[in-house]
Parts: structure tokens; C-alpha cells; sequence
């Protein structure tokens, strides 16, 4: 028989058991879908990148990864939006180095790229390509650096902005060879190389994506890679290193961000995600073919170390050029 102590017991009981289901519950993550915002338009080299690391991420999560455009002003606005979301875990971006470069090239960001955001895990490290008009004689990269030398001031390079990676690599270029080439930014990577096919400049370091096809059909030449490694997507290229410039890398990683606030075991149960979904053999292939180097596997604390580290690199280059937007 039930008396008032053995009901007062029992309710405690079960009110026991319904605290541990809902702690259960709470620390249950992720338990929905995960946005990931891209701050480019659909179709470009970074969002097929994401969309096709979203899938492989969204079966090693079991939640859907919604991948959502938000593109302009040089990807802050999809910066914003991540710094102010609700820091759960369940928004988070997949932005690159030239989100901490804006302030040091002069232009004032709504976000503090230091307090408002934290890297989790890098996805990709992006080298770029050094390409040549094919009319210009040089078939490597130290006969174009005597080619330009015998004419200072006379080469000119396309970029897709002022103060963006390909307007940085060829500044590092030039502080290393000595070479003095003249920087024509454009909107975008097609227009310059557009332009760089056409005759009218000499040169670019351009996104590797879009250069495939017209490297194919010989209307751009490749000379070297800005980053470390070979690339599948360009077999015999070398390196810019290898070709004759000691001590050149300059490339960009493409980071997922997480507003500040995130709590630190959710941000390791994503790093973890992206670990796993980058150790599937068919995505690394995928993004390879696409020009990108997929990362090697760092923990978030390592995460940020790397990226600030990448920062301070270009940053250098920023200052020495004195590059402002």
C-alpha cells in the first residue's frame, strides 16, 4: 500500500528521470539541421566546395547541412550575420582569410574578426595560379623573371580586387624576385583573366577553378602554384618554390567560423565532423580535381593557431606594399 512518503518518493523519482532525459536531450548535438553560410553567389569555386563538403558533413552529423548564399561587401555581410547568430552551433560560416584582412587594409567591419567569430576547423587550404597570356615567350617562372626584369614597370597583372589573395601573391612575388609589375585589379577573377587571354595584360594569379578550361584549350598558360603541393587538377605544374623563388607560399585557407559563445563541446563535436567528412577518399578527390587542398586534421585551439598564423603572413605583405582598399 502507497502511503504520502512512498508517493513523495516516487515523484522524486520520476522527477529524477526527467531531468536526466532532458540533460540527455540538451547535450544531444546536433539535433537539427546546420546552416552553413557562404559569403559568395551560387555556382562559384568556394560554394560548389561547400555544397559538396556539406553533403559528406551532413552524413556524418545526421542532420541536414543547409547550405545559404550571402553574398557582398568583400563577404562581410555573410560575416555579420554569423558573428550575431544565436551561438548554438547550429549557424556557422564558411568564410577565408580575407575576413580578418579587411582591417588592415583600411575598411571598417560591423564584426571584430578577433572577438565576434572563432575558427573550428579548416575545410580547405586555396593556392592560386600563376598564369601567363601564351603570346608572352616564357615557359617558366625564372624566364619570366628575367623577361620582366629586362622591363620594370612594363608587365601587368590582373586580380580579382584590391587587396585580395591574387592581389597579395603577386605582391609577395615581386617583393621576392624583384620584379616591378604593375597591378590592374578587376571585379572578379573572369573579367581579368578575360583580359589576360585577350592580350591586353601580360599575367595573373588567379583562382584555380575558372582557369582549367582555358588552360585546356591553350589560352592561358600555367607557370607555377602559389602553395606548397602538386595538384592533381594541374599535373606537371610546379610550384612557384620549386620553380625558382625560395621561400614563396601564399595562399588562403577557408575556415568554418562559429559566432563567439559557441560552447567549446559542441565547437569539438563539429571539428571532429569535419575531420571525418574530410577523410572520405571521393570528397578529397572532388575537391582536388577542383583545385582545393583538402586539410589535414587540427582541433579547434590548433584551428585558430594555424589561421592567425596565415593572417600575420599577409598582413606582412599588406603593410610592405602598403595595399588600402
Amino acid at each position: 500500500m502507497l502511503n504520502r512518503r512512498n508517493l513523495v518518493a516516487l515523484a522524486g523519482l520520476a522527477g529524477l528521470g526527467h531531468a536526466a532525459g532532458a540533460q540527455a536531450q540538451a547535450e544531444a548535438f546536433p539535433n537539427r539541421p546546420i546552416r552553413l553560410v557562404v559569403p559568395y553567389t551560387p555556382g562559384g569555386s568556394v560554394d560548389l566546395m561547400a555544397r559538396a563538403f556539406g553533403t559528406r558533413f551532413s552524413q556524418v552529423t545526421g542532420q541536414p547541412t543547409v547550405v545559404e548564399n550571402r553574398p557582398g561587401a568583400s563577404t562581410m555581410l555573410a560575416t555579420e550575420y554569423v558573428a550575431r547568430a544565436t551561438p548554438d552551433g547550429y549557424t556557422v560560416l564558411s568564410g577565408g582569410t580575407q575576413l580578418a584582412l579587411m582591417p588592415h587594409l583600411g575598411t571598417r567591419t560591423p564584426y571584430d574578426p578577433d572577438r565576434d567569430i572563432v575558427p573550428v576547423a579548416v575545410l580547405t587550404i586555396v593556392p592560386y595560379l600563376l598564369v601567363v597570356n601564351p603570346s608572352l615567350p616564357v615557359r617558366t617562372v625564372k624566364e619570366l623573371i628575367a623577361y620582366a626584369k629586362q622591363r620594370p614597370g612594363e608587365l601587368n597583372y590582373a586580380s580579382f580586387g584590391v587587396g585580395g589573395a591574387g592581389h597579395l601573391a603577386a605582391e609577395m612575388f615581386n617583393m621576392l624576385t624583384g620584379v616591378e609589375s604593375v597591378h590592374i585589379p578587376y571585379n572578379g577573377t573572369a573579367p581579368g583573366l578575360n583580359d589576360v587571354m585577350g592580350g591586353r595584360v601580360a599575367m595573373s594569379f588567379c583562382t584555380i577553378p575558372p582557369a582549367i578550361p582555358a588552360i585546356e584549350a591553350g589560352r592561358l598558360r600555367p607557370l607555377g602554384l602559389t602553395g606548397t603541393q602538386h595538384l592533381s587538377a594541374l599535373p606537371g605544374v610546379p610550384t612557384i618554390e620549386e620553380a625558382g623563388v625560395p621561400g614563396y607560399e601564399c595562399v588562403s585557407m577557408n575556415v568554418m567560423f562559429a559566432p563567439s559563445g559557441v560552447p567549446a563541446d559542441r565547437l569539438q563535436r563539429l571539428n571532429e565532423a569535419v575531420t571525418t567528412a574530410l577523410r572520405e577518399p571521393e570528397l578529397r578527390k572532388l575537391l582536388e580535381e577542383q583545385g582545393f587542398v583538402p586539410a589535414e586534421p587540427m582541433n579547434p585551439a590548433q584551428t585558430k593557431v594555424s589561421f592567425d598564423t596565415s593572417v600575420a603572413k599577409l598582413v606582412q605583405i599588406i603593410k610592405k606594399a602598403n595595399i588600402r582598399t
